[in-house]
Formats: structure tokens, C-alpha cells, sequence
């Protein structure tokens, strides 16, 4: 039996509650949150609830952070040093300085995982397969794009711009599809519905020569009935990947067709997840276990944050900057 800690009970962490307590061979031992009204909503899942993960740090073989991402750095680093396997939701933290602090922390690299839950998508994973395999050729052109309701603006209350909590998996999807490095990043933003960056885009040269445009933002009305709009079109020498991320298609195209690659996500439940999150959590737990090595490592995790740190450096000077 493996045994599991959530830390923070908010959405994400929900979530992880609910798909921990319906994994196989996997205890719940104690859900922490300092919110009353959390932990009672978890508690009603049959899962038992504390305010703090200290009474179990000896008991317990891994831990799942969900907390707000400026509180991760304390928590990882206390699980870490006890022993456990961590799990940290995305991003690893809002810096650089913190990401590394929780990386120091490991008594080896197989000790973190980090949740960029995109890794995890088997459409992405094909098209990653794709480019590696240089079904594509060289590498031209990359646009990733992702969108959110002005509605995640609220919630977050400008504690975060949407580069740093939309624009990292978009960063660390761009950074581990090419296996390209940043040289150079142009950004240009505005602040549209918060006091923060609400509309992002990003050039991004990078060190094999491809050329990237991230673009970001949550001005989509709040009525919309699609909650994320985003994609991923990759231009190469020999061929062109499309992937929907709004939908369920990857579609690739060549001079002999044109082919929608079947990558469908078999299932779904509304409580428990049968997709990405589904597919991160089991992972995890084969991590804990030692039957995998951490498909998203405390590095690149690290490499991520500091991209962010690239576009939001660009953004407040209004200058390319070099990295």
C-alpha cells in the first residue's frame, strides 16, 4: 500500500483527491488544507482531513502539492527532506531563486515530479514522437497558443500574469517538443480586465534555429461555453502538425495526405478523471513506487519558470531580452 498526502484542497488539489482515492493500492492518509469549509467537503469523500502535514511526514511514502504556487517552496522542501515522493503541481514556483531551493532539497533527481499535466495528453506525446523522430523535418516556425475566460482573471485576483500561469505549459511544451534552448525572447503584453499582464504575446528565437510565437491571454468573454481555447501548429521542412487542443484531433499533413491521428482520450468521468490528470497520478504513484522516472523532471520544471521569467523581463522593459 502506497501511502499519499494532499497539501491544499483547492481545485487542482480536489482533483487530486479524488483520483488518489480511487488509484489502486493507494491510501489517502491526510488531506491538509487550512480552509474549514475544504477540508469538510473532502472529509465527506471519505478521505481524512488535518491542517497541517506534520502529524503524518513519517508515515506517509509521497506528497501531492496543490497550494497557491508561492506557497510551494516551504512544503516541498519539508516532504522532500523527509523522504517522501513529491508531487508539485505546475509551476514549480513563481522564480527562479524557489525552484532551485526546492530542487536542492531532492536526495535524488527521481524524488520530484512536477505537474505540467499537458506532458501527460497522448496527443501531445504523439506529436512530440513526431518531431523527434524528424517527421517533420527541420523546425520553422511553432505557435502555441492558449486561452482562458476573463472569469480565471477574477478568481486570481492579479496575483499572477497570465504568462506565469497559462504561458508556462505553453513554455515548457515549446522547450520539450523542440529540445531547443531560448536565445532571445520579444515580448509585448496588456492589462485588459486585471492590474497585471492579461494579454501576452511572445517571440521566442531559439538555439536551433526555430522561430516561436507563444501567445496567451483570458479576455475571452465569461459566457463562452469553452473554457480554454488552444492549439499547437508546428511548420517543418517535410511536414505540418496541427493539434486542437479545444478538441480531440491531431491532425497531420504531408505531401502524400492529410490525416487525422487518433489520440482520443478513452473515457470520462465527471468526479475522477480518466485523462491527463488521470494519466499524472498514476505515474506518480509508479514513481513512488520506483517502477518510472519522473517524465517531467525538477530541471526542466526549472527551465519553465525561468522562460517565464524571460517573457515578464520583456514585457516590463519593452525590449527583446537575451537569455
Amino acid at each position: 500500500m502506497t501511502r499519499v498526502a494532499i497539501v491544499g484542497l483547492g481545485a487542482m488539489g480536489t482533483l487530486h483527491a479524488r483520483a488518489l482515492a480511487a488509484t489502486p493500492g493507494v491510501e489517502v492518509t491526510l488531506a491538509v488544507d487550512i480552509d474549514p469549509a475544504r477540508r469538510a467537503a473532502t472529509e465527506a469523500l471519505g478521505i481524512p482531513v488535518g491542517a497541517s502535514l506534520d502529524s503524518v511526514l513519517g508515515e506517509v511514502d509521497a506528497v501531492s502539492v496543490c497550494l497557491p504556487d508561492h506557497l510551494h517552496v516551504e512544503t516541498s522542501v519539508k516532504a522532500l527532506t523527509a523522504g517522501c515522493h513529491v508531487l508539485v503541481e505546475k509551476p514549480l514556483a513563481t522564480n527562479t531563486a524557489d525552484a532551485q531551493v526546492i530542487l536542492d532539497a531532492r536526495s535524488n533527481p527521481g524524488q520530484l515530479l512536477v505537474g505540467h499535466i499537458l506532458r501527460f495528453d497522448p496527443r501531445i506525446q504523439a506529436l512530440h514522437r513526431r518531431i523527434r523522430n524528424g517527421d517533420l523535418g527541420t523546425i520553422h516556425f511553432i505557435r502555441i497558443h492558449r486561452a482562458n475566460s476573463s472569469a480565471a482573471a477574477e478568481r486570481l485576483g492579479g496575483r499572477v500574469s497570465v504568462a506565469a500561469f497559462l504561458g508556462v505549459h505553453d513554455l515548457d511544451l515549446l522547450l520539450w517538443l523542440t529540445g531547443q534552448r531560448i536565445e532571445r525572447v520579444t515580448a509585448s503584453g496588456r492589462s485588459a480586465v486585471s492590474a497585471t499582464w492579461d494579454v501576452c504575446a511572445a517571440q521566442i528565437d531559439l538555439s536551433g534555429g526555430t522561430l516561436a510565437l507563444v501567445q496567451n491571454h483570458w479576455v475571452l468573454h465569461p459566457a463562452s461555453s469553452r473554457s480554454c481555447l488552444a492549439g499547437i501548429e508546428v511548420f517543418g521542412s517535410d511536414a505540418t502538425a496541427i493539434l486542437d487542443l479545444s478538441t480531440q484531433e491531431l491532425e497531420f499533413i504531408s505531401d502524400a495526405r492529410s490525416v487525422f491521428v487518433d489520440t482520443h482520450n478513452l473515457g470520462h468521468d465527471e468526479e475522477i478523471s480518466s485523462g491527463a490528470l488521470r494519466r499524472e497520478i498514476d505515474h506518480f504513484i509508479d514513481c513512488a513506487r520506483g517502477l518510472a522516472s519522473p517524465l517531467v523532471s525538477g530541471e526542466e520544471a526549472l527551465a519553465a519558470v525561468a522562460a517565464v521569467d524571460l517573457v515578464e523581463r520583456s514585457l516590463a522593459s519593452g525590449s527583446p531580452v537575451s537569455a
